[in-house]
């Protein structure tokens, strides 16, 4: 359980200070360079995009970190890949529940719907405020 609240909490760390940098510092710089509101717009939605599946892979990483430690499975046999997409449909809060983790790597799931929703709702208002 312990272990499982520390992969959980770093994992949210990293990834919110990750996308934070993204949609600020990186947007910030890209928009400097633009001229045209439209091209700048699309560079913001990019580099959102971008950053949601950069969290999706440390998610990904964190799942496979949690595995390694026993802290639960996946209810049917998953590849990587196979968990990479169970955690862009979570962070998206899709959640199509194909996929399913089971023991303390619910807990993970649960960290990364939240953090995925905070994250896009930051995207979403830097976007706004671009256009």
């Amino acid at each position: 359980m312990v272990s499982a609240l520390v992969i959980s909490t770093t994992t949210l760390l990293v990834s919110v200070a990750i996308h934070l940098f993204n949609i600020s510092v990186v947007a910030d710089r890209a928009l400097k360079k633009l001229n045209k509101g439209w091209i700048k717009t699309q560079a913001v939605v990019f580099i959102a995009i971008a950053s949601q599946i950069l969290l999706a892979a440390i998610f990904t990483l964190a799942y496979h970190i949690g595995l390694s430690l026993d802290l639960g499975s996946f209810k049917e046999p998953a590849t990587f890949l196979d968990i990479f997409y169970f955690s862009l449909t979570t962070i998206t809060t899709l959640g199509l529940g194909t996929i399913v983790p089971t023991g303390h790597l619910q807990m993970l799931a649960g960290v990364e719907s939240a953090t995925g929703f905070l994250l896009i709702s930051c995207s979403a208002s830097k976007v706004f405020k671009t256009m």
